[in-house]
């Protein structure tokens, strides 16, 4: 393929662009497909840019040129995600990714750009000019890199991923940090509001002694139905998870593999008790009055706090029930492979990376005992 260059004024050139002959599928004419393409700049950077461009159209990566910003294209892109949800992609994740782009990344300078005209410079001022939580920035750098990525796949760019290609940075004001310990309760503490969860009716007696037995997630003691319960064995199977209220979604656990729990005979006594009493008996377990699922940004809210008031304990997050089920088995001297397993992680060093101040303090419990038995306790 071959190109030539017209000048229009002084400094304003048109690359012509010659793509081959096609055929006018009506008339049955073959005639030649030319693209014209405004270039502003002297006139060896029209020569060098017009080289560029035969080489890509030669190379079949030819895009055709747009004036799509990149808050145009990641408007579409999330579009494109939400119909996935269930598939491949979380709810929550779309989520998380919509109000980063809403926020910091479609008002910047980065989101007005024109998708085509982004370079890896262009994503390093972005990324420098925000004072963020390090976690936030490889968010929204997973975001864009992904959204680069799927450009290019649907013939939006070319070349190389502006994202992949710009150097990592990091706002002035953030520095790493320690990986968060988890927050968990003792046993004592979680009996103690396993006692006022009793009290405070059957279903939030059967959810929170649920909770802290599986160490199951959120969304999957949601998304757990009655079939999936079997009362006699004194098991659940955990087959999936509420992904998205509106509409009511759900999808395979995060892992995607299923997995049986084996529960204590009061969790079973208390979910029983929690079935005959329950109103609307239908899919799920855990249901609002009308009967459907309760919502993943409400669950406990209506009365996880009033319970943690009522026990006397300490606050901690829904989600640290998970931690605290997780400790408690760990300093109880269970293998990690096993908590691994019950909390469905993907692998056992998942688990290993999130509880290595539990199992630093049981390798210290290890050293005394060898040092007991081989010394003989002196």
């Amino acid at each position: 393929m071959r190109g030539s260059i017209k000048q229009r004024y002084p400094g304003s050139y048109s690359l012509i662009l010659d793509l081959g002959p096609i055929k006018d599928p009506v008339t049955g004419k073959v005639k030649r497909r030319q693209k014209w393409i405004t270039f502003r700049g002297t006139r060896r950077a029209a020569e060098t840019r017009l080289g560029e461009l035969v080489q890509q159209a030669n190379g079949g990566q030819f895009v055709e040129p747009s004036k799509q910003t990149v808050a145009e294209w990641l408007t579409e892109w999330l579009a494109a995600l939400k119909k996935r949800l269930g598939r491949d992609i979380r709810a929550s994740t779309v989520e998380i990714y919509t109000r980063q782009i809403e926020k910091h990344i479609a008002p910047s300078p980065l989101g007005r750009m024109r998708l085509q005209r982004v370079r890896p410079m262009d994503v390093e001022n972005y990324f420098n000019s925000l004072s963020l939580a390090t976690k936030t920035l490889d968010v929204q750098r997973c975001v864009l890199g992904q959204a680069f990525k799927d450009a290019k796949r649907n013939g939006r760019v070319s070349g190389d991923n502006p994202v992949k290609e710009s150097r990592r940075t990091k706002a002035p004001a953030d520095r790493p940090s320690p990986q968060r310990t988890p927050s968990a309760w003792t046993a004592t503490e979680a009996q103690k509001f396993l006692e006022a969860a009793k009290a405070a009716g059957t279903q939030p007696a059967a959810l929170y002694s649920l909770a802290l037995d599986s160490g199951a997630r959120k969304g999957e003691l949601l998304g757990l139905r009655w079939s999936d319960v079997d009362l006699d064995a004194g098991t659940i199977t955990i087959r999936q998870q509420l992904l998205n209220n509106v509409p009511e979604t759900f999808g395979p656990t995060k892992t995607g593999k299923e997995r049986v729990v084996d529960l204590d005979a009061e969790t079973v006594r208390l979910l029983s008790v929690h079935r005959k009493a329950q109103a609307r008996i239908g899919g799920l377990v855990f249901t609002r009055d009308d009967g459907s699922a309760i919502r993943l940004r409400t669950i406990g809210a209506w009365d996880y706090p009033h319970i943690i008031k009522a026990a006397g304990v300490r606050p901690i997050r829904f989600h640290d029930m998970r931690h605290t089920t997780a400790t408690l088995l760990l300093q109880a001297g269970e293998q990690v492979h096993v908590v691994s397993a019950r909390l469905g992680h993907a692998k056992p060093t998942i688990t290993m990376n999130i509880y290595a101040h539990v199992l630093r303090e049981q390798q210290t419990k290890a050293g005394r005992t060898i040092g007991a038995l081989i010394h003989g306790g002196k």
